[in-house]
């Protein structure tokens, strides 16, 4: 399924749910504060304070899906601003039935026919959601990049060390 890896990712990384396919990643670094730059230690505690908006994140998952399967036969510029103006829940609804036929793709054992069912549930996700026309032919619009937004980041200090200490 195209681009089904970079959704996966950004997905895990974002802690966003879809139906049947949750899965979360979590990385832990424990660290001592005193072993560590303090240029390390801001810019942990800066991605840790700022996550990127939902919203944000799910209009940049359609946008990928998108162009991931559609190429330049999809206007992304106008795609972009269509599903900036949609609310957080009607871009939720709208990822999820996306995200769901993309991973039903991604489990179909002919790549050609999964590739088509998919493209026809973008398509028709499309219509009632007014995104512009797909159309068959390459249009005169560029690829556009489409960057990974930074991973969520927790952080938690504490004051002592009691990973050795036995109650008892």
């Amino acid at each position: 399924s195209p681009g089904i890896t970079f959704q996966r990712l950004v997905r895990t990384e974002q802690g966003l749910p879809v139906k049947n396919y949750q899965s979360s990643t979590v990385t832990v670094l424990l660290l001592n504060r005193s072993e560590v730059q303090s240029e390390f230690l801001s810019i942990a505690e800066k991605l840790s304070s700022s996550e990127p908006p939902q919203h944000s994140t799910l209009l940049l998952l359609l946008q990928h899906l998108y162009q991931a399967n559609f190429g330049t036969c999809c206007d992304l510029h106008r795609l972009h601003h269509l599903l900036k103006s949609k609310s957080l829940e009607e871009l939720s609804e709208l990822y999820a039935s996306a995200a769901d036929a993309q991973e039903a793709a991604a489990a179909s054992s002919d790549p050609a026919l999964a590739r088509e069912r998919l493209q026809a549930v973008l398509r028709d996700i499309a219509g009632p959601a007014s995104f512009p026309a797909v159309t068959g032919e390459a249009q005169p619009h560029k690829l556009q990049p489409i960057a990974i937004p930074p991973a969520r980041c927790y952080t938690y200090s504490w004051d002592q060390d009691n990973f050795g200490e036995s109650k008892g």
